[in-house]
């Protein structure tokens, strides 16, 4: 690809225009923009939206220099107020601006620490900018800059001047309002939200929109922006190229963004893949560069299993959200005589959404995914689902201790309980005049009816007088009592959805029907787990099974490493089948509660105080695996030496 082509492909796209989102300093020509529509009616809106999460909206924009040419594509982020409210069994909690800032500003945190490169601080990381105002046409000197129009609109957070005024503090609430620090006159506000309280010193933020000659409004609500360089190449999109698939470079919005430098030469030679410099091995030799693509997809997925972890480990908190888009790829332009895919990184680009529960006295973490849970193959099926109806509780003990009342009992409900040994229970007792809400921990250990679950609450702390009656009912029977059993969410569910990208990327190509292929994996390996035995035994058995069932053992084959014209057997016949299986272990072992080779017992199996360490294990195997795969990829000169050598001497004596 010519000089030439790079610098078109960095050109804005047509039917976009370049919008500064911030002012510059006298003298300096480089600015952040974003990337507008000219067409007002766009069905995808205004901006180039790249991805969407409960707090965040990232669009596609560009630093530019004075005559809107792009030096780089970036990422801005937006931080947003789409969720606020959070309904667990009779458990409400408002998320105050409080939680969401700190929640940014920890994410962003860990963002500039652990990818320093990847971020440009502006300072709207920390101080909220104003919105601003898209004007339609463009500058004279730039046609392709669009007119802007940055307001005195500020986030206002004094909480006791809005008491002042009768409206809602920032700090304890989820309404915000802007207000202009330097107007005259009485001082207005606009409200961010349909919902907020209003009266007459509040107006609504359509002020901002129909002011004359507006095309649209950026960052409308005064949130929080970071900034970071945007990755074109995405886990699908590697993976395509990977199993033999063109790659057209990325595309947002409907329209097509061409890079430059290494992605500009990937999408030539994806059309034609010929060996370096991007394999080590042409299409001419398909054992060594099926071998070759095995390898590259093991490091793929070790990157990805190791930017999970340092995230759950930074935030103390699991993702909840994995999918093949939850991550993209870095290269690197290393020159013709390495091959650039072999310095592919898997990179985290899509944060979590899950949210601690805040119940007290309880060592258990529990955690909801903030936001709609959309049916997903790589989420488990448990992801938010509970079950709920109306029960009877029987008491059994009624404790006093440290941090206030505990009861024992055991819950009959009117349908079968699925329980797992983490689950919590909310229930509500009717007590006199009072309705007693309490959490409990359910006890799977303790054999009862199928529709029965044993429980010991979380220790509440309620008035004497309350505590007394209630002591009092100790062996007590309450009939038509609500309650709510809710699964443990944590890390181990993180490891359930990368199991399922694992196959995507071992077992599944774009061929082939996924949900199929997951179905009949998960069937297999919930039957290798009914048989007890140790971990170290998983391989003999499953090559015992796979050499009597012939549909297993095409199941697990490597013919979908590539999209080639190869049966199951021809596949097999091209791979060393020792190590393929022994991947296949691995893979199986990454489903939790699928018997004792899992690495989880359960979706709870995980210290609520090391919630990364589900991960340890399963990283470790693959880069063993790694290594002795890239071992027989690129032997060592001294092991030359050594092959030679005894070859020499076998030569001698004949």
């Amino acid at each position: 690809m010519s000089n030439d082509d790079r610098v078109n492909h960095q050109q804005v796209p047509p039917g976009y225009l370049l919008a500064p989102i911030h002012a510059t300093a006298e003298g300096n020509p480089l600015c952040i923009c974003v990337l507008v529509a000219t067409d007002e009616q766009s069905p995808s809106g205004p901006f180039v939206l790249l991805r969407e999460l409960p707090g965040s909206r990232v669009y596609l924009g560009a630093v530019c220099d004075a005559e809107a040419r792009i030096q780089e594509w970036v990422e801005i982020w937006v931080q947003t107020l789409d969720l606020r409210d959070l309904t667990f069994s009779n458990y409400q909690e408002r998320l105050a601006n409080q939680a969401f800032d700190q929640r940014w500003q920890a994410e962003y945190a860990m963002q500039k620490a652990s990818r320093p490169e990847r971020v440009l601080v502006t300072g709207m990381e920390t101080i909220n900018p104003g919105p601003v105002l898209i004007k339609r046409g463009s500058v004279a000197t730039a046609p392709l800059l669009a007119v802007v129009e940055f307001t005195n609109w500020r986030l206002f957070k004094d909480d006791a001047v809005l008491d002042t005024f009768g409206l809602p503090p920032y700090s304890t609430s989820p309404f915000r309002y802007l207000q202009a620090p330097a107007a005259t006159g009485p001082k207005t506000f606009l409200a961010t939200a349909a919902d907020a309280p209003v009266n007459s010193h509040v107006q609504g933020l359509d002020r901002l929109s129909q002011q004359p000659d507006v095309r649209a409004v950026f960052n409308l609500h005064a949130g929080l922006i970071r900034t970071t360089r945007f990755n074109p190449l995405q886990l699908e999109d590697y993976v395509q190229i990977l199993e033999g698939n063109d790659w057209s470079g990325s595309v947002a919005g409907g329209a097509r963004f061409f890079q430059r430098n290494i992605y500009a030469e990937l999408q030539t030679w994806a059309a034609s893949p010929k060996g370096i410099p991007f394999l080590l091995h042409g299409a001419e030799k398909p054992t060594d560069r099926l071998h070759e693509i095995f390898f590259l997809k093991l490091a793929l997925l070790r990157d990805v299993f190791c930017e999970v972890r340092a995230w759950v480990r930074a935030q103390q908190l699991p993702l909840l959200n994995l999918t093949p888009a939850s991550f993209a790829v870095e290269l690197h332009d290393v020159g013709a005589q390495f091959p650039a895919l072999w310095t592919a990184k898997g990179r985290l680009v899509r944060p979590g959404q899950a949210h601690p529960l805040k119940i007290k006295s309880t060592e258990q973490r529990y955690f909801i995914r903030l936001g709609r849970i959309e049916p997903s193959p790589f989420l488990p099926e448990g992801l938010g689902a509970h079950s709920f109806g109306v029960g009877t509780v029987r008491m059994r003990n009624v404790l006093s201790e440290v941090g206030g009342i505990v009861i024992e009992g055991t819950l009959v409900a009117e349908d079968y309980l699925g329980l797992d040994a983490h689950d919590l229970l909310w229930f509500k007792l009717p007590l006199a005049e009072e309705r007693l809400e309490f959490y409990a921990h359910v006890y799977t250990s303790e054999a009862v009816g199928p529709k029965e679950a044993r429980f010991r609450t979380v220790p509440t702390r309620l008035p004497e007088s309350v505590v007394a009656n209630l002591k009092k009912t100790a062996g007590s029977v309450f009939q038509k009592a609500p309650y709510e059993i809710w699964p443990l969410l944590s890390s181990p569910c993180d490891l359930y959805s990368l199991g399922i990208i694992a196959i995507r990327v071992l077992l599944a190509n774009r061929k082939s029907n996924l949900p199929v292929i997951v179905d009949d994996v998960l069937s297999l390996a919930r039957h290798l787990g009914k048989d007890p035995g140790e971990a170290d035994q998983l391989l003999p058995r499953l090559k015992a099974m796979v050499e009597g069932a012939p549909h297993l053992l095409d199941l697990v084959s490597p013919h979908s490493l590539v999209e080639r014209d190869w049966t199951p057997a021809q596949a097999r016949g091209q791979m060393s089948m020792d190590l393929w299986l022994e991947t296949i272990c691995l893979l199986l072992r990454l489903f939790p509660g699928n018997g004792s080779h899992s690495y989880c017992k359960s979706f709870g199996d995980v210290s609520p105080l090391a919630l990364e360490t589900v991960f340890d294990r399963p990283i470790q195997e693959l880069e063993i695996l790694i290594l002795r795969l890239r071992s027989a990829l690129v032997p060592s000169l001294s092991a030359n030496e050594e092959i030679a050598g005894v070859l020499l001497q076998q030569l001698a004596r004949e």
